[in-house]
């Protein structure tokens, strides 16, 4: 016997939780040390000008 498919709303709908659920944990991770040093050598540059 074949196992229903979901509907198309279904679908979508855990499409987009598992995106939301990626994305708050990538969000959620910190700055790596050499983007958070090379930020703060441009806002220094940015404020010698």
């Amino acid at each position: 016997m074949a196992t229903p498919q979901p509907d198309k709303e279904t679908v979508q709908k855990q499409i987009d939780d598992n995106l939301r659920k990626i994305f708050d944990e990538t969000a959620n991770q910190p700055i790596p040390d050499q983007l958070s040093q090379l930020l703060q050598q441009l806002r220094e540059q940015e404020t010698r000008k």
